[in-house]
Order: structure tokens, then C-alpha cells, then sequence
């Protein structure tokens, strides 16, 4: 039986927050090895739902698929998980200004 070549994709998914002050937004990109970018979309829906629940987030209907590498190469430090082009006609300080959402929601660890 031939196997599958499995690849890795990174999957951005994005959140409310239901039970936080101003009920902020989260986007996150997860790693999942996949067939294809169907399959990795499949497992980031039901790892998105399990991390909602937890949460006790909403999941926002969008998720977007990347794929990182081929099935035989490595994912370590410094490697790209998810890119995405946007063919704006703005000044740089216009297009960081639209994706800038203010005051980010940080956590420090000491």
C-alpha cells in the first residue's frame, strides 16, 4: 500500500472572545500535517471547535491554509508557517495602520 505523503500546513483561525471585557478578537495559526490543504482545514475545524469550547471563545466562520513544506522536509526555528498577500494600492503606514487593532491583549511570564 503506498502511503500518502503528509505535509505541514499552518492553519489561521480566528475567535471571539465571549467572557473577557470588550470581547476581544484572536487570530492564531496552528501547525497540522496533512494530505492536503482540505484535510488540514478538516483537522484545524475540529481543533478550533475543542479550543472554543475550552475557551469559551466563538469561532469565526474563515479559516485560511498555508502550506509550509513537503512531507519530507523539517519545521524548526525560523521557519515561515503562514504567509498572506495583500495587493492594496495604500501607503505602508495606511496598510499598518488598517491591521493595527490597538492595544494588543499581551501576557508577560517572569
Amino acid at each position: 500500500m503506498n502511503q500518502e505523503q503528509r505535509s505541514w500546513y499552518g492553519v489561521r483561525s480566528f475567535y471571539r472572545w465571549l467572557s473577557w471585557e470588550n470581547r476581544p478578537y484572536e487570530e492564531r495559526v496552528v501547525l497540522f500535517r496533512a494530505g492536503s490543504a482540505d484535510e488540514a482545514v478538516e483537522l484545524a475545524e475540529r481543533e478550533a471547535a475543542e479550543y472554543a469550547r475550552e475557551g469559551d471563545f466563538e469561532v469565526l466562520d474563515m479559516l485560511q491554509a498555508y502550506r509550509i513544506s513537503d512531507g519530507d522536509e523539517e519545521v524548526g526555528a525560523g521557519t515561515e508557517v503562514y504567509s498572506q498577500l495583500h495587493a492594496l494600492d495604500l501607503p505602508a503606514n495606511e496598510f499598518l495602520d488598517r491591521y493595527d487593532s490597538g492595544p494588543a491583549h499581551t501576557r508577560t511570564v517572569d
